[in-house]
C-alpha cells in the first residue's frame, strides 16, 4: 500500500488483534489520520462499564447498530451514520440488536478535529448522506485494492468533509415536556435498534414493526418525524440501501437476490432508491467496491 499507508484487510491480515471484544479486520495510516475497521463481537445488550475516549475520533457505521452514551448524551449509530469523541469524554456502549456491527473508526489530530467538527451542532451524532456513505466504503475498497498513501490521503481529507457538511441531521424533539421528549427518544432508539436487526426487520410491515417497539402506526411515525426530522419510510429506505452496499463490499454478486432478501418490489425499485440516496446506480457500486482492481 506505500510507505505511508500500512496494513491490509479481511482474511489477508496478518496481526488481527480483539480490541473492544472485537476483531481489528483492517488499518490504514495516511496522511497523519488512522482508520482502524472494526468487526464488534459485543454482546452485551445492556450498558457496559465507562471508559474514557483517548483520542479524536471519527466513527462511521457500515452495518448493524449500537446504543451509545458519550459525554451524557445517548442515541442510537448504525449505517446511516456514526458518532465523534473527543479526548476524555466519557463513554458507553450496549448491543441491543445484538453482536457484529462493523466501524471504522478515524482517529484524526486536534487541529484537524477542531477545524471539521468544533463547531455546532454539538451532538456527538452523525447523520450522513448516501454519498457520503459511498465515499466511505469506496475508501476502504482502494485501500484493499492497494491505492497509494497520497490517494487516500485525499480520499480521506474528502470524506471528513463531507461527514462535516452533513452534521446536524438528527435533532432532539424540543417541542415536548422533558418527561416526553425523553419517551419519545426512547422509542425511536428502540425502533432504530429493532431495524438494526438485518434482512428480516427491514422486512417487517409498518404496524409490525410498531408492535414489536409498543406503539401504535400512526404514534410511530408522527414521533420518529419530530424527534428526527425524517420520515420513517425514508430512514428505513436509507437502512435498506446501506445493506446492500455492505452486502457488495462482502462479495455478493446478484441484484435481484439482494433486492429480494430486503424487501425491495424488484430490482428496478433497489436500482431507483440506491440512486436516488448515492447517485449511482447499484451495479456501479457494485464494480466500484470490489477488492480486485
Amino acid at each position: 500500500m506505500g510507505a505511508e499507508c500500512r496494513g491490509t484487510y479481511g482474511s489477508r491480515h496478518p496481526d488481527a488483534v480483539m480490541e473492544r471484544r472485537g476483531r481489528l479486520c483492517g488499518r490504514i495510516t495516511a496522511g497523519g489520520i488512522t482508520v482502524h475497521d472494526i468487526l464488534c463481537a459485543e454482546d452485551r445488550t445492556g450498558f457496559a462499564a465507562p471508559g474514557r475516549a483517548e483520542a479524536y475520533t471519527v466513527v462511521l457505521t457500515r452495518s448493524g447498530g449500537y446504543l451509545r452514551r458519550i459525554a451524557g448524551e445517548e442515541f442510537f449509530a448504525d449505517a446511516t451514520g456514526g458518532y465523534l469523541t473527543r479526548p476524555g469524554d466519557v463513554h458507553q456502549v450496549a448491543h441491543p440488536a445484538g453482536p457484529g456491527d462493523r466501524s471504522s473508526e478515524i482517529r484524526v489530530g486536534a487541529a484537524l478535529f477542531a477545524d471539521r467538527f468544533d463547531g455546532p451542532p454539538r451532538s456527538r451524532r452523525l447523520t450522513v448522506t448516501g454519498a457520503t456513505d459511498v465515499r466511505h466504503r469506496e475508501l476502504l475498497a482502494a485501500a484493499r485494492r492497494g491505492t497509494d498513501a497520497f490517494e487516500l490521503a485525499d480520499r480521506l481529507h474528502r470524506l471528513l468533509d463531507a461527514v462535516a457538511a452533513d452534521a446536524g441531521h438528527w435533532r432532539a424533539d424540543t417541542g415536548a415536556r422533558p418527561a416526553t421528549a425523553r419517551a419519545h427518544a426512547r422509542l425511536v432508539r428502540d425502533t432504530c435498534a429493532l431495524l438494526a436487526g438485518g434482512a428480516p426487520a427491514l422486512r417487517l410491515p409498518l404496524e409490525e414493526l410498531a408492535r414489536g417497539v409498543g406503539a401504535s402506526p400512526h404514534h410511530l411515525s408522527r414521533v420518529f418525524r419530530a424527534v428526527t426530522g425524517s420520515s420513517l419510510t425514508r430512514y428505513r429506505n436509507e437502512l435498506r440501501v446501506r445493506a446492500v452496499l455492505h452486502a457488495l463490499e462482502e462479495g455478493e454478486d446478484s441484484l435481484r437476490a439482494l433486492a429480494h432478501a430486503y424487501g425491495f418490489a424488484d430490482q428496478a425499485h433497489l436500482t431507483r432508491l440506491c440512486r436516488g440516496q448515492t447517485g449511482r446506480p447499484p451495479g456501479a457500486l457494485r464494480v466500484l467496491l470490489r477488492d480486485r482492481a
